[in-house]
């Protein structure tokens, strides 16, 4: 993982400096993920009522010209939300691309008729 990578994260709420270690290692499959797409993407990482009961761990990450992505947590444990929210946004940027696919998406985009 590049320390590139975990330096375009922005760090919102109950996140610090101390923290990028903790983040790099659980978020490195979606930041490679969103290497491969573009690299001007850009993500926000923030957590409301961190290590108490209820805590909300929020992850946005957003490419220019494209949908935005939110994932959310609430996993008590800091890594495992942590893990969560990556593992959310690699299946919403996996769908976004496979519906943005010229070929052979007909089948997989969603249809007025719901099918």
């Amino acid at each position: 993982m590049s320390s590139d990578q975990v330096g375009k994260v922005r760090f919102g709420g109950g996140f610090g400096e101390s923290d990028r270690e903790l983040v790099g290692d659980t978020l490195a499959q979606a930041l490679g993920r969103f290497d491969q797409l573009d690299p001007s993407w850009e993500m926000e990482l923030s957590v409301k009522d961190r290590e108490a009961p209820g805590q909300t761990v929020t992850l946005e990450a957003w490419v220019p010209g494209k949908k935005r992505l939110v994932a959310t947590s609430r996993e008590p444990d800091l890594r495992a939300a942590l893990n969560d929210v990556s593992a959310d946004l690699r299946r919403q940027l996996t769908k976004a691309r496979e519906l943005a696919s010229p070929r052979d998406n007909r089948a997989k985009r969603d249809t007025i008729r719901g099918h």
